[in-house]
């Protein structure tokens, strides 16, 4: 009994200490919060250097450009711009020659457009050089029809390439080419994928 008293005597002599823990390490993402942008660019570049940890295949996120990939990628043509020295020249050949559907001509600054099955084609003469590629059917075919409006090919209809990995087609498919010029001297191409 005579233990008791003493016990009580010295937690009223004393005011109690709360117990102390060591205090508990930030998660990651608690540590990301509170970090000032440097020294979170500063963790993560010697993160980076000196651990890998690899990421579990499902979390990781897509290769930007990769099939079905959510990340941001540019993935569609909406316009392709040619010069055109000669304006008048150049209509008359994508219209009349190419048979493209014209859009309409903007003077100034001196504009025409194009609608290619869902993208557009600008010609100005203020416009870089540029190759242009057309999506066609049979390359014979359309060789010689435009070979008889006056377009003159630089070469005959080629193989390119074979594609025997499916790199960037269908496996086994060859891309066939032929190349001519505009009246402004921009290079042009008939493709068929066979």
């Amino acid at each position: 009994m005579a233990s008791k008293p003493a016990v009580r005597t010295k937690s009223a002599s004393k005011p109690a200490k709360k117990p102390t823990r060591a205090p508990a390490k930030p998660s990651k993402s608690t540590a990301r919060k509170r970090a000032t942008p440097a020294s979170s660019k500063r963790a993560a570049t010697s993160a980076r250097s000196t651990t890998r940890v690899p990421a579990a295949p499902r979390r990781s996120p897509p290769r930007a450009g990769a099939r079905g990939s959510t990340a941001f990628s540019l993935d569609k043509i909406h316009q392709v711009a040619l010069q055109a020295t000669n304006l008048d020249a150049a209509i008359n050949f994508y219209r009349d020659i190419l048979g493209l559907r014209f859009m309409g001509r903007f003077d100034p600054p001196g504009l025409a457009f194009f609608d290619l099955g869902g993208f557009r084609l600008l010609l100005s003469a203020t416009a870089s050089e540029a190759t242009l590629y057309f999506r066609v059917t049979d390359i014979d075919k359309a060789v010689k029809e435009l070979k008889k409006r006056g377009v003159y090919f630089l070469q005959p209809p080629t193989m390119i390439h074979k594609d025997e990995a499916g790199e960037i087609g269908r496996k086994g498919i060859e891309e066939w080419m032929a190349f001519f010029k505009d009246p402004s001297g921009n290079l042009l191409a008939l493709t068929e994928l066979r």
